[in-house]
């Protein structure tokens, strides 16, 4: 036996030994699921999966819900409400990774990509295998009324730099958006084209998103 293989069987031991010494886990379920929970319940889940079973292929192997840890610190905060963001792989194959098959205790895998935005303070939450789906409810819960704001014409990202882009949107909302909704974490609503439909987070000169108006076209209720 090498001396690589030997001191990986050691660590596993090791591993192994301290998984079966710590407390039996009583939060979330480690597993797909969709019930409430908070987001650093969510978060303290994903943790403890990792610790039992590794890190390797953990979101299609675990098909738990997840936090992009890159974008946590950028969370939107307007008023009481709160938003977090989570994915989880559902897919039943394992996504990429060939994983197994698994089933899960509330019924069989949605067999998507599933986002989940959360309001804590208000103990909501709402579940889509569409991601701008889940931001446009988060809207409705936290802004009613967003569907009427006026729609950034698509001229304005267009020619010069990105200082005169800048300066030319702050213009055109100062003057068209009502002063209100010219706050920490609020959305605008922008033109697009067919293929730039995505609800950008962090894309409105206030930290909220840049919504594509693709929402407020017909069919798209």
């Amino acid at each position: 036996m090498s001396t690589a293989q030997l001191s990986f069987d050691i660590d596993a031991l090791i591993h192994q030994a301290a998984v079966e010494t710590v407390p039996t886990w009583d939060g979330a379920p480690l597993r797909y699921h969709e019930q409430y929970r908070t987001p650093a319940e969510l978060d303290a889940a994903w943790e403890r999966w990792q610790f039992e079973n590794g890190s390797f292929g953990c979101v299609p192997y675990s098909h738990m819900w997840h936090s992009d840890k890159y974008r946590r610190g950028e969370e939107i905060s307007i008023g009481a409400h709160q938003h977090a963001s989570f994915q989880a792989d559902a897919r039943c194959d394992g996504g990429r990774f060939g994983g197994p098959e698994h089933d899960h205790a509330d019924g069989e895998l949605p067999n998507d990509l599933i986002y989940q935005f959360i309001c804590s303070p208000c103990r909501w939450h709402t579940i889509s295998n569409s991601e701008n789906a889940a931001v446009e409810a988060w809207h409705d819960h936290v802004l009613p009324g967003w569907r009427d704001l006026p729609v950034v014409p698509k001229k304005l990202a267009e020619h010069g730099g990105e200082r005169t882009k800048l300066a030319r949107l702050q213009s055109w909302l100062e003057e068209y958006y009502p002063a209100a909704w010219q706050a920490s974490g609020f959305p605008i609503i922008s033109e697009r084209n067919t293929y730039g439909t995505r609800h950008v987070p962090g894309g409105s000169p206030w930290g909220g998103y840049n919504l594509s108006d693709s929402v407020l076209r017909p069919g798209n209720d």
